[in-house]
């Protein structure tokens, strides 16, 4: 459907560069539009052969950079309040390409209030060699919800993109999703979960047509949280990381992971990680041993820590092992974060950040001003030798006061340099800012803390790290959303 002129977001470049260095279901109709504005790592592996690796996941126009994709789920489009869209930006050797934005949306067939954006995931679905760009839209007031797909393509993504029905009248389908490939056949498979089930539909050109089929992952229950893809068990096929409860509120919540293999996901894999709380979750390699370790971030309040925490549960060939590693603000190395800052855990990512083949981990705590930790992986695993902490001022961001910095973080090659950078959105303000964290100080070799929690130690560490620059995005208008969530 014809779509009109939906306001542009606004990116603006900070220049400087850090100081300290431092990323089956027939289609419902294609009224969504893209309107252009202007494998495990392993220590043994060449210094950011992972990172690109990933990226691939996010490069949307094969070009070999990440391109990034920032959801905007409180839009106005076409005068309908509320429909949401995602903006959409490029890489390229400098970095971010502001001057190349495209929006994506539902155009002329907006629908008020569907939050159109709310989630976001991306990966190569038909095989093409280019990743898409998968859009959820889980709606309010008990809609079906939908998801979209913009397929990519040698110049970026294309402006048809294909709505899938949900498996049924699915109460807020789009909820949550996760891209892999599950059943190792070279194509990314598709995992979405409304509010109280998991579905999953396998990669091939059926995408295009919107005629894929929906198979049941997690049946009825009480609650699905977040979901994560990654390779938890080493044996070459994606896992995937689910958060649920089955009898909310007062089931404390579980997180279990679903096996991959050849015939797709099926059954679990030994082994729990906590999901009481959690609201975000990533799977990455942290020690380099070829299993993917699990992160989930609990931001809530509890006795262990009032400023939240994450928990890591080591990955293996039985599945997880161990007693999660919590870590939370106070760990022994951490970096202080600036006074009144809470919320540590309530987003998470995983990339290589220093291109050393080793996963590293950015933790968002957006409570009061906010702030980004980065702790880095290693041989011995998630460590705080060398971590960071970076605050809305490291970003070049002003005001009185900026709130709620690191609202969502994600890791991603956007400049193909092997090493991820740092994107951060913040809540208050609706910016979304591009650090590069770059290496540090050998954290390769240092061990996390033992046991499952920090020692009564205090925070060590420095404070907030300086920046006379970054990259920067902003929404045209106020009240979008915007930065909630990123790809």
């Amino acid at each position: 459907m014809p779509a009109t002129a939906l306001s542009k977001f606004v990116p603006c470049l900070l220049v400087g560069v850090l100081v300290t260095p431092t990323a089956s279901c027939s289609a419902t109709g294609s009224g969504a539009g893209v309107r252009a504005t202007s494998a495990a790592p392993s220590p043994a592996a060449t210094p950011g052969t992972d990172a690109r690796e990933a990226a691939k996941a996010r490069d949307f126009d094969g070009d070999g950079y990440g391109d990034l994709a920032v959801g905007a789920p409180q839009a106005v489009v076409n005068g309908v309040e509320g429909a949401g869209g995602v903006r959409v930006v490029y890489g390229s050797s400098p970095g971010v390409n502001t001057t190349r934005r495209q929006v994506v949306d539902r155009g002329a067939a907006a629908v008020k209030g569907e939050g159109f954006g709310a989630t976001l995931a991306s990966g190569d679905l038909d095989g093409d060699g280019h990743a898409d760009l998968v859009v959820g839209a889980p709606g309010r007031g008990g809609r079906a919800g939908s998801v979209t797909v913009a397929f990519g393509g040698v110049s970026g993504l294309s402006t048809r993109t294909v709505t899938l029905d949900g498996p049924g009248s699915t109460i807020g389908f789009g909820a949550a999703l996760a891209v892999g490939d599950y059943d190792g056949d070279g194509r990314d498979d598709l995992a979405v979960a409304s509010f109280s089930a998991v579905w999953v539909a396998y990669g091939g050109t059926a995408f295009r047509k919107g005629r894929v089929e929906w198979k049941p992952v997690m049946g009825a229950t009480a609650r699905v949280g977040p979901l994560a893809s990654g390779d938890v068990d080493g044996d070459g096929y994606a896992d995937l990381a689910v958060v649920y409860s089955e009898d909310d509120p007062a089931d404390e919540g579980t997180g279990v992971i679903y096996r991959g293999g050849r015939d797709g996901l099926a059954g679990r894999l030994p082994g729990t990680f906590p999901g009481w709380g959690v609201g975000d979750v990533a799977i990455g390699d942290l020690d380099g041993d070829g299993h993917g370790d699990v992160i989930a971030g609990n931001s809530y309040a509890d006795a262990e820590d009032p400023g939240g925490q994450i928990y890591v549960s080591r990955g293996s060939a039985q599945g997880l092992r161990g007693e999660p590693v919590l870590w939370t603000m106070s760990s022994p190395g951490m970096p202080r974060a600036p006074e009144g800052v809470d919320g540590f855990g309530g987003a998470v990512a995983v990339g290589d950040v220093n291109g050393d083949g080793y996963a590293d981990v950015a933790v968002g705590a957006s409570g009061g001003t906010g702030a980004v930790f980065v702790l880095y992986g290693g041989r011995n695993g998630l460590s705080t030798q060398g971590a960071r902490v970076y605050d809305a001022r490291s970003a070049g961001l002003t005001g009185d006061p900026v709130q709620g910095f690191g609202q969502e973080v994600a890791l991603a090659d956007l400049d193909g340099d092997g090493a991820a950078e740092l994107v951060v959105s913040t809540r208050a303000e609706e910016r979304v800012t591009v650090l590069s964290p770059g290496p540090h100080d050998a954290a390769s070799g240092s061990p996390g803390p033992g046991g499952t929690g920090p020692d009564g130690a205090g925070p060590g560490g420095t404070g907030p790290e300086a920046a006379t620059g970054a990259v920067q995005l902003a929404p045209e208008r106020p009240g979008e959303g915007f930065g909630r969530p990123l790809n």
